[in-house]
């Protein structure tokens, strides 16, 4: 199976839920409101924009790739005068870790999953809900 690789629409549509502006995602969702069986499709998101689908026709959602999201990701975070650091590196057992730490034995907070795509997406959540990442709110 292959790994995950891109967010899905229920994750797109929480972010947008916390305030954070997402038409920035490399590529997005596509639905095709007039057909029946229509099902979310994946496309580069510049193609879409470029091909100006009517928005009558097509629910179109910005999506992220795991550089769309580092690149959200502030690579310190600051917490009374504290200076905290962007890790990311796999666990023994397997899944990844992605944390803000000082040092290696002293994380302020870690996200773990089996998936390095949905780690990341547990720590930019956490980002905006603690105001690390400035939204439209």
């Amino acid at each position: 199976m292959k790994p995950k690789q891109i967010l899905s629409v229920e994750q797109m549509k929480h972010l947008k839920e916390l305030g954070l502006d997402t038409s920035d995602g490399s590529m997005c969702w596509c639905y095709a409101l007039s057909y029946k069986n229509a099902k979310w499709e994946l496309e580069i998101y510049e193609d879409v924009i470029n091909q100006k689908r009517d928005s009558a026709f097509w629910e179109i959602i910005p999506t992220y790739t795991l550089q769309d999201i580092f690149d959200k990701l502030p690579r310190y975070i600051n917490v009374f005068c504290i200076t905290y650091k962007l890790c990311v590196e796999p666990l023994f057992a397997g899944p990844w870790a992605i944390s803000y730490q000082k040092s290696m034995s002293e994380p302020f907070i870690v996200k773990v999953s089996g998936n390095l795509l949905d780690a990341a997406y547990e720590m930019l959540c956490w980002c905006i809900e603690n105001r690390y990442i400035k939204t439209k709110e």
